[in-house]
């Protein structure tokens, strides 16, 4: 510890002595370049201070160089930062295009009217549940609106509005443990009902054994749903579980045709449902 001490002070007795040399000789071209370097190092602000004649009168031409090459390498670092920062906003602002314009090619080949919305909140405690989009009441948006998200080139179901205000609404997912579709299983078109778990997977329920329904089957919204128009694109069955003794039916996993996890607009479909359809917050058929 000892020895620590000695090297620390006799660190600061030589800085100290040096500094009081270059005080001294001001006069000495050598002592004020050599002020002038230990200053432009030790000093931030003048690290501007080799533009200034006033600071670097009297220091040789090589060392001015020097002190200029360094002023335009921190300039050049920060412009090469500034530009990287430039170039990802842009990536980011090119692959929103990209996407809103895939969407708009989409939108114009879809056979249900509505309106693109963004997806503006999500709550990391009810991340398969619900989120926010920024349409309302005042851009005729409704309770029971059919709500599409956009998985590559193909528009799949991805819930219904939940809630509506004037300035935005709440969205139901399918994924929600609440929320349920009535779904046609391709190619035989028999019908069961899918089901959210509050997971990025889906639950199909009651499925006749006989059905023949096996991984690989694609599932679309059924006619006989009340909510939800036929035909829309729901998610592949991706395992069947055997019959239960105690059930009549099988059961089967589900992945949605989309990922709610990168939605950051849908497409909401105007259902215009009559007044007297039931509207229950846990039934979602």
């Amino acid at each position: 510890m000892s020895r620590e001490k000695d090297a620390a002070n006799y660190a600061l007795v030589s800085f100290a002595v040096l500094s009081v040399l270059l005080l001294l000789f001001p006069a000495s071209r050598l002592a004020h370049t050599a002020r002038v370097i230990a200053s432009y190092s030790l000093y931030p602000s003048l690290h501007y201070g080799a533009k200034y004649a006033h600071f670097v009168r009297n220091v040789p031409s090589n060392v001015v160089a020097l002190l200029e090459t360094d002023q335009e390498n921190r300039t050049l670092r920060a412009r090469n930062k500034e530009l990287e920062l430039q170039l990802q906003r842009a990536a980011v602002i090119e692959a929103d295009n990209e996407r809103l314009a895939a969407a708009m090619r989409l939108s114009r080949y879809l056979p249900w009217a509505g309106a693109w919305a963004r997806v503006i909140n999500k709550d990391p405690s009810d991340w398969y549940g619900s989120f926010f989009i920024d349409k309302g009441s005042d851009d005729g948006i409704a309770v029971n609106d059919t709500v599409l998200g956009l998985q590559g080139e193909k528009a799949g179901l991805a819930g219904r509005v939940f809630e509506v205000y004037p300035k935005f609404s709440k969205v139901l997912l399918l994924t929600n443990p609440s929320a349920s579709a009535v779904c046609s299983i391709a190619p035989a078109g028999m019908e069961a009902l899918v089901e959210g778990r509050g997971t990025w997977r889906l639950k199909m329920n009651y499925v006749p054994e006989d059905s023949g329904v096996a991984e690989g089957a694609e599932l679309v919204t059924a006619k006989g749903g009340l909510l939800f128009p036929a035909g829309v694109p729901v998610g592949t069955v991706t395992k069947v579980y055997p019959r239960e003794s105690s059930m009549n039916f099988i059961t089967a996993e589900v992945q949605p045709l989309v990922n709610v996890n990168i939605l950051k607009e849908v497409y909401v479909v105007r259902r215009k449902l009559p007044l007297e359809f039931p509207e229950r917050a846990g039934d979602a058929r």
